[in-house]
């Protein structure tokens, strides 16, 4: 049965069926095994079982089991020492965890471990969800400059029920993020996660079986859309890979096209060369390959002046060159995607790039959902890979002959939510006026202000908040940060 149902058995072997072959499905912590019960396959091919409930089992969850009456039976102050006490029990779990998120997404067991960690700290300081503390920063410090004013709102109780969309890219920190806010806001909460990462977030929620808390949870795996009209109601609250979210907008997310945890990925513009080229180029190799190109501050697109490109290339090939592909409990740093249509459709992109003029530098080729660490240099204009989210360990490099048009491309790029800019402080102004989205001026430090901002709950472009709660935006163009 595989490693799914071992690392399971060690979080918590009350979450499994009787038979021990998977996970069931869970109302208020407890195991049912009424339903469909469906065989799935993880990114790594262990298969486990899940149990699929009907619409009236969800609907008997929804109408007999949770209700704000409960939570609120709890004051704000119990239910945060709950959730900070729940808290202790990551650490004794974290490697274990770790390995089922690697398991079931295809990441390194490095950014597993980093997952945790940041769950494990979001929950340890949520009495800053509700007094406005800053808890963007997990490096920081960070400086955030706005022309806007940042207003504090007072976080308003709501009633009904909130709904948990975790992400696949960071299943078990999304899970948590989402859970603890709603809980602090009084709202039970009905998780429905990411059919890549089933495990992985009811890891999460499992950390709860020994609290009241749990009380207020259910764990419902709902398949397709066909339930969805039954949550077109005002009185849920939605939270989607995170993000706070309206019922219309989760229709419009489901039912079109959205990237694996709906951020888009990062571009680096190079108007200057860094200062230390070998330290910089080696942070966008590693970057470019982080979760094999499908997470929040990968970085998919490098556009420089032609005069200060190739050292820098070149360093990055050599990086890419001699990173391992496989599977990340053996030591591999380049994991597979989470499905092959995701693989198929980079490929597409590769070749099309090709075909088109551009160079292929390293890498390339695929095997199932495995791809190569690859780069692509002098990408033209017209490839499709320089303005569609790459899902993959991808890096397309293009050449501009100022920096007046690095800016013009960044800016029509609908795919790149955040650029570094390796410039001067006009330059960075200049793209933070015509593009919305986080702006980042380069120096030594960019992996951990990606890594800073990619810990917030959901989109960084839309979960900087005013007050760290209610998740409105605090910025009304761009963020930039120094």
């Amino acid at each position: 049965m595989g490693l799914i149902t071992k690392e399971m058995k060690t979080i918590n072997s009350e979450f499994l069926t009787s038979d021990s072959f998977g996970i069931p499905y869970i109302i208020n912590g407890k195991s049912m095994e009424i339903g469909l019960k469906i065989w799935k396959e993880n990114i790594l091919d262990e298969p486990y079982y899940f149990i699929l409930p009907n619409r009236n089992d969800v609907k008997k969850a929804i109408d007999n089991s949770l209700n704000s009456e409960n939570i609120r039976s709890l004051s704000i102050y119990n239910r945060i020492e709950e959730i900070i006490e729940i808290s202790n029990k990551i650490e004794r779990y974290e490697e274990n965890i770790s390995r089922l998120i690697s398991l079931e997404t295809g990441k390194s067991l490095e950014l597993s471990r980093e997952e945790v960690v940041a769950a494990e700290k979001i929950m340890e300081n949520s009495w800053a969800l509700i007094s406005n503390s800053d808890m963007i920063s997990r490096d920081g410090p960070i400086s955030f400059v706005s022309d806007s004013n940042n207003i504090v709102n007072q976080v308003k109780i709501e009633n009904g029920i909130s709904i948990v969309f975790p992400s696949f890219t960071s299943p078990f920190f999304t899970t948590i993020s989402s859970t603890i806010r709603s809980l602090i806001s009084g709202l039970p909460v009905v998780i429905k996660p990411s059919s890549y990462a089933m495990a992985s977030s009811l890891s999460a929620i499992s950390l709860f079986s020994d609290s009241p808390l749990i009380n207020d949870i259910s764990f419902i795996p709902i398949r397709g859309l066909t339930n969805m009209d039954l949550f077109d109601n005002d009185d849920f609250t939605y939270y989607f890979y995170g993000k706070k979210i309206n019922y219309k907008t989760l229709l419009k997310l489901l039912s079109g096209k959205f990237i694996s945890n709906c951020t888009g990925r990062v571009s680096v513009i190079l108007c200057n060369l860094p200062e230390n080229v070998d330290l910089v180029s080696n942070q966008i190799a590693k970057l470019s390959l982080k979760h094999s190109g499908q997470a929040c501050g990968s970085i998919s697109w490098l556009i420089s002046l032609e005069s200060i490109k190739d050292e820098i290339v070149e360093s990055i090939v050599d990086r890419f060159s001699q990173s391992l592909v496989g599977n990340p409990l053996e030591g591999k740093e380049v994991g597979p995607l989470k499905n092959k249509e995701v693989a198929d459709r980079s490929t597409k992109l590769i070749n099309d790039a090709i075909y088109k003029g551009s160079s292929l530098l390293t890498g390339g080729l695929t095997n199932g959902r495995y791809i190569e660490p690859t780069l692509i240099d002098n990408v033209t204009k017209n490839s499709e890979i320089l303005w569609t989210d790459i899902e993959a360990p991808v890096l397309a490099s293009t050449s501009v002959s100022s920096c007046s048009e690095a800016i013009s491309i960044a800016k029509m790029m609908s795919g790149a939510s955040s650029v570094i800019v390796f410039g001067s402080d006009n330059i960075i102004n200049k793209l933070g006026k015509t593009k919305k989205g986080i702006v980042i001026k380069g120096s030594n430090n960019i992996e951990n202000i990606l890594n800073s901002i990619c810990y917030i709950s959901g989109d960084p472009i839309n979960e900087l908040p005013r007050s760290s709660f209610p998740g409105k935006l605090a910025f009304d163009e761009s963020l930039i940060i120094y």
